[in-house]
């Protein structure tokens, strides 16, 4: 039987927070070494990927277009940063998981999405993860459809030991799937003012902050997230090395590829997974 969907109130993502059981919750560099990781797609159609079948334990509808799914499935632990999902032929990025629980929860836009409380056919994961022995510290960038990855990226790197802190930074186009929270961090270089940060990320003491490159947000930044990195690479260049990893569409990981070149970084990217 499908469930209906859960009332919405805000949460510390910032996507959300709902009465529903299963709302998303809180659960040294080489400055030489240049990384181009450019991935294809991967082949969902041939069936790439170990086939499972998973249950569709929850849906929750965000601002933006955005839509969570919990997946309950066997596989949790194969399921790594950059990952995704493919249901009935479309890739979802996974935004975390819970290997002791049993399931992961899936973040992207403008799908269909199956019905909660139904079993269904997963195939995955799919793509490449990110490298998480890379040099650091890291920045992390991430557009409308590589949020996912990105903010999955940030939470493993917080539970690793030794802990690595990176800084994150979206750039994403109105309507925001969460409501940014004025940060507590300063971050040195970054123009007066740009202080919205995601609210998850502040939980964690991670830094992040947004850009809007189409809209004037308050507290974000009219422009890219490039924009962002740049004028903190100007401040923090020379002081350690940086990698930087980024998930999205080719106008930004073109744009962090020259980035990287112009500072002789480390980088990592991956195509949003669409």
């Amino acid at each position: 039987m499908a469930q209906s969907r859960p009332k919405q109130s805000v949460s510390r993502l910032g996507i959300a927070r709902t009465s529903h059981p299963h709302a998303l919750g809180r659960p040294g560099g080489v400055r030489e070494r240049r990384e181009t990781v450019i991935l294809n797609q991967p082949d969902i159609s041939s069936g790439g990927g170990l086939l499972a079948t998973g249950r569709v334990l929850s849906r929750q509808d965000y601002p933006g277009g955005y839509t969570l799914l919990r997946l309950g499935l066997s596989q949790v632990a194969a399921c790594q940063p950059g990952h995704a999902l493919s249901l009935n032929g479309v890739l979802w990025p996974i935004l975390q998981r819970a290997p002791k629980q049993g399931w992961v929860d899936c973040l992207r836009r403008d799908a269909p999405c199956p019905v909660p409380g139904t079993e269904i056919v997963i195939c995955g994961p799919c793509g490449e993860p990110f490298d998480l022995l890379a040099a650091t510290p890291r920045a992390l960038l991430a557009d409308n459809d590589g949020l996912a990855e990105i903010v999955f990226l940030a939470r493993t790197l917080r539970d690793r030991h030794p802990r690595v802190k990176p800084f994150a930074l979206f750039e994403l186009t109105p309507p925001l799937p969460f409501r940014p929270q004025p940060s507590k961090m300063v971050v040195a270089g970054l123009p007066a003012g740009v202080i919205g940060a995601l609210p998850l990320l502040e939980d964690w003491a991670i830094p992040s902050r947004i850009a809007c490159p189409t809209d004037e947000q308050p507290g974000c930044l009219t422009g890219t997230a490039t924009d962002l990195v740049n004028a903190w690479l100007d401040i923090c260049q020379g002081a350690a090395d940086v990698t930087l990893f980024a998930c999205g569409h080719q106008t930004l990981l073109t744009a962090v590829g020259a980035l990287a070149e112009r500072y002789r970084l480390s980088w990592q990217i991956r195509p949003a997974q669409r």
